[in-house]
């Protein structure tokens, strides 16, 4: 009841919000046509267009009092402005020109850093964010944002450090709690990470991205069914949420519930997940249940989506290898290794495609090539002797069990005795 009595004030809040901003757009109007040089209007008009929506119409109206009056402030809109539609570079260019005019513009240096977060130049942003930090130290957003930059260059530490000054400047910013819980969580510190989210989740108690990043540590610490219920909450909060659906997926899919795993993906498809990995892992949950004809068509998009995985020619090898399709097999095979030679797995696999089509020599092959790779893969010792069997090397065979079973694989010893004696 209470929800429903707030969202009523919040929508009235911005329905009256919004009558104001028109009723600005109709006074600054009429001003610019009494007074068509007057470059404030110009700029209160593209302001007020700005809280409307109208980025294009709010650029109109900065170029034009930049003409009349050039300024570090109305360059920093302009900037922005750009920013909202995508333009970051545009954005940059207006954002030099504001700290030309102004070189002490703080939010300038900032907005600066964001626009080329948002294009990848991390390493820029992060100088910019020293600058902004320089000229305002007390700014939790700056560290926060830095620490952000630091995170996707994986300087995982120097991440840290800036997120606990975000949290020393605002004790009460959940967010740099939850993303400094993510850092945390990519140095396998996962007991670290759920107490950061704990805490975000204490001061934001609706705050779906903590519940889904305090169910990812959970996870990896072996919590499946309380990982569940985080991920459960996640999606109560935002039923739109894609990567909680597969995430939630994954864990199901630990769990060996694969038709739930399945639905999860499904789910999170349909929610526009458009991602190889979300395609891969529904395939490799049908795979699971034996569906592998719907594993092939999975792994078939995530190809089309990400060509250059060698991961998912393994697995669409493995589903054409469960259907009896060892020619097919062994040509995802190569496609795999072609994308990446030490691909231990690969050759070991499709080693057992040669074999079942009766290439025993390309079989010993791929196996010595698997152990070259991995010197204590016991299956593929296992294997080897097996196809050594195959081509009458009785001596080969019996060192390649022997082998498997000192690496654990006692099975080795049973062919030993019925084989070698």
């Amino acid at each position: 009841m209470f929800k429903k009595v707030s969202e009523s004030i919040i929508d009235r809040f911005n329905k009256t919000k919004k009558r104001i901003y028109q009723k600005n757009l109709r006074l600054f109007t009429r001003i610019i046509e009494k007074y068509p040089n007057n470059a404030i209007a110009y700029s209160i008009r593209g302001t007020t267009k700005r809280n409307l929506g109208d980025y294009q119409g709010t650029i109109d109206d900065y170029n034009k009092s930049i003409e009349l009056y050039p300024n570090a402030k109305t360059f920093h809109n302009r900037a922005e402005a750009k920013g909202s539609l995508g333009d970051y570079k545009g954005a940059i260019q207006d954002y030099n020109k504001a700290l030309e005019l102004y070189p002490d513009f703080a939010d300038a240096y900032g907005y600066r850093g964001e626009a080329k977060d948002n294009l990848g130049d991390f390493e820029g942003a992060i100088q910019d964010y020293n600058k902004e930090i320089e000229l305002n130290p007390n700014d939790a957003n700056a560290y926060f944002k830095r620490g952000n930059a630091k995170h996707r260059l994986g300087d995982y530490n120097g991440a840290i450090q800036d997120y606990n000054n975000a949290i020393e400047h605002n004790p009460n910013f959940a967010e740099a709690y939850d993303n400094r819980g993510v850092t945390k969580g990519n140095l396998e510190d996962h007991q670290g990470a759920i107490q950061d989210y704990n805490k975000a989740i204490e001061l934001n108690p609706n705050f779906a991205d903590a519940y889904n990043d305090r169910a990812i540590s959970k996870d990896k610490s072996g919590n499946n069914q309380d990982a569940i219920k985080d991920y459960n909450k996640a999606i109560a909060l935002n039923p739109g949420y894609s990567d909680a659906y597969f995430n939630r997926g994954n864990t199901r899919d630990k769990l060996g519930e694969f038709s739930s795993a399945i639905l999860d993906y499904n789910k999170a498809i349909e929610l526009g997940m458009e991602e190889s990995k979300a395609y891969r892992a529904r395939g490799i949950a049908r795979g699971k249940i034996g569906d592998y004809e719907g594993a092939i068509q999975d792994y078939n998009k995530a190809i089309e989506l990400n060509p250059n995985d060698p991961d998912i020619y393994y697995n669409r090898g493995i589903a054409k290898y469960n259907l009896g399709d060892y020619i097919g097999t062994i040509q995802e095979y190569d496609k795999a290794i072609e994308l990446n030679p030490n691909y231990a797995n690969a050759y070991g696999n499709r080693g057992a495609a040669k074999g079942n089509t009766g290439d025993h020599s390309g079989e010993v092959q791929d196996y010595n090539k698997a152990i070259e790779l991995n010197p204590n893969n016991a299956k593929a010792y296992y294997n080897r002797g097996i196809a050594k069997y195959s081509l009458g090397d009785k001596g080969g065979a019996y060192n390649d069990w022997s082998k498997a079973g000192e690496l654990g694989l006692t099975e080795a010893y049973d062919y030993i005795k019925k084989f070698c004696k």
